[in-house]
């Protein structure tokens, strides 16, 4: 299939997670060198002609590297399929671990039972915040931005009265547990939004496997960017400069 099929069959499918599935099994089909060269391709006409309806072919394939559902097999196949032929910023999308993001002591906090939404508050457990995440009331939606347990930031995703500016504070905060920020990146409706990928990417909480994969979808300016940010990883940094470099 060429990259332009690849584009056209992905515009005609309207939902992102069938996007995303169709793609996970295409890619497990299909010949991994030509899969490769396709992605590179993409990736390159989303960078210099800055052409819509490659960002959101690139986007899919964002959506689908990250997609539990994609098999081991499929992953290693594709990886090394792009190491080979040194495309390494192709291969790093297919990549699932990520080093620990943040201290155990930190994450423990963050993570406890109960919790008060506001200074000399009663704490709350988990299960009424999960509940108050359903509101419709925007302060004490406000208040639950600062929540960092990652059930409770999932609910919040799913609620209507959330804004975008709202999911950008979230990605935004520090500390911030991992596994929060990655179900962020994993969201079909926020993770597409640029400034919500942006402060992902620069947050160094992010898993980095969700770092490198949104990072490849960012405008050179940003990479360029990131390439240049010591808070970031020397991981991700590489990786930036690398895609600067395409």
């Amino acid at each position: 299939m060429s990259p332009a099929q690849v584009i056209a069959q992905l515009k005609a499918l309207r939902e992102p997670r069938m996007r995303a599935l169709a793609l996970v099994q295409a890619l497990g089909e299909g010949d991994a060198d030509a899969w490769v060269e396709a992605i590179a391709w993409i990736i390159a006409r989303t960078h210099e002609l800055d052409d819509v309806d490659a960002q959101a072919a690139l986007e899919a394939i964002r959506q689908a590297a990250a997609e539990d559902a994609m098999p081991y097999a499929t992953r290693k196949r594709l990886y090394v399929a792009a190491v080979e032929r040194g495309q390494h910023t192709i291969g790093r999308l297919f990549l699932s671990a990520s080093p620990q993001a943040i201290h155990d002591t930190q994450l423990e906090k963050a993570m406890a039972p109960e919790r008060a939404l506001k200074p000399n508050g009663r704490p709350l457990t988990l299960g009424e915040r999960k509940s108050l995440a359903r509101t419709h009331d925007r302060e004490q939606l406000l208040m639950l931005l600062r929540d960092p347990h990652p059930a409770v930031v999932a609910i919040l995703l799913d609620n209507p009265h959330l804004t975008e500016p709202d999911v950008v504070r979230v990605a935004a905060m520090r500390p911030a547990v991992p596994a929060s920020l990655a179900t962020i990146a994993h969201h079909a409706k926020w993770s597409v939004r640029h400034a919500v990928k942006r402060a992902l990417v620069l947050n160094p909480a992010t898993p980095l496997a969700d770092s490198i994969r949104l990072a490849t979808t960012l405008r050179a300016a940003e990479l360029r960017e990131l390439a240049a940010d010591p808070n970031l990883s020397d991981a991700l940094r590489k990786h930036a400069a690398e895609m600067r470099g395409r």
